[in-house]
């Protein structure tokens, strides 16, 4: 499977030009035979805390992939922000109005449709967006494929969770240049740690009075990197083979040692 990161320069809460954005990174990825094409967190509006703004829009931007992974015939990872249901709002009134989210489409329909689960409370995120409550994933042409958007690489426990069965765990993020090293670092761990693949896909240029400089990369099962590495609005292209991932975890299998049932109690004892 060759995939492609979309590392885009998000233009601050302008759709229209974002599009344009977008349909060259489309028309590059079918130039290098790509197969699924993954964006930045808040693909179209970049991580806008203007939610009334952004969401009022969410049909606009599912559309305009819904119309871009047809006619380029190509999967697509993206992201965007929506409003909580009308059942939701019913069974928890207490909750935040809208949901950050990650969508994996194919040939116009969302195959995948991801709540972030930890809101980025550091950046005010928590104060708008209500969190996610489960893990998915999705069965794609024989690979299975997890989803997780930005600050919940900070939390190993649900990659774990994710990794029981995924081979490519993708992270769709707005992630400032401030804090890079540490996006440099987790996405590396947390490949050697589920031992499958990583794909961390970050924004590039200013949005909000931050900067942020890209530093997207695939990380296969082992650690290796296996993109180019920069920090400018590019398209980076990496082949996959899910046949690594069951060959690493059976020459090395990590997974046969966790302990599952006392990671899952409080077992803490001071002494």
């Amino acid at each position: 499977m060759r995939i492609g990161l979309a590392q885009m320069d998000i233009l601050w809460e302008n759709i229209m030009e974002n599009k344009k954005k977008t349909e060259d990174f489309f028309q590059s990825a079918r130039e290098n035979q790509v197969d699924i094409l993954v964006f930045p967190e808040m693909t179209l509006t970049g991580f806008s805390m203007n939610v009334e703004k952004t969401t009022e829009t969410r049909e606009e931007q599912i559309h305009i992939f819904q119309d871009l992974t047809e006619k380029y015939e190509m999967a697509a990872v993206f992201g965007y922000p929506k409003e909580i249901s009308p059942k939701e709002r019913e069974e928890h009134p207490d909750w935040k109005s809208y949901h950050n989210m990650l969508a994996f489409m194919d040939k116009g329909k969302i195959l995948l449709n991801y709540a972030k689960i930890h809101p980025f409370t550091y950046g005010q995120e928590g104060e708008y967006f209500q969190g996610g409550e489960k893990i998915l994933q999705l069965k794609w042409n024989g690979i299975n494929v997890g989803a997780f958007i930005c600050y919940d690489l900070r939390f190993p426990e649900i990659f774990q969770i994710s990794s029981g069965s995924s081979e490519v765990i993708f992270v769709i993020a707005n992630w400032p240049e401030n804090r890079i090293a540490h996006w440099d670092c987790l996405l590396q761990a947390r490949a050697i740690e589920n031992q499958c693949y990583i794909v961390g896909v970050n924004r590039t240029g200013e949005g909000g009075g931050l900067i942020y400089n890209g530093h997207s990369a695939i990380y296969d099962p082992t650690g290796k990197r296996l993109t180019t590495f920069t920090e400018q609005e590019a398209l980076l292209i990496g082949d996959i083979d899910s046949d690594l991932v069951q060959n690493v975890r059976t020459h090395f299998p990590v997974k046969k040692d966790r302990r599952e049932e006392l990671y899952q109690k409080n077992n803490r004892v001071f002494v």
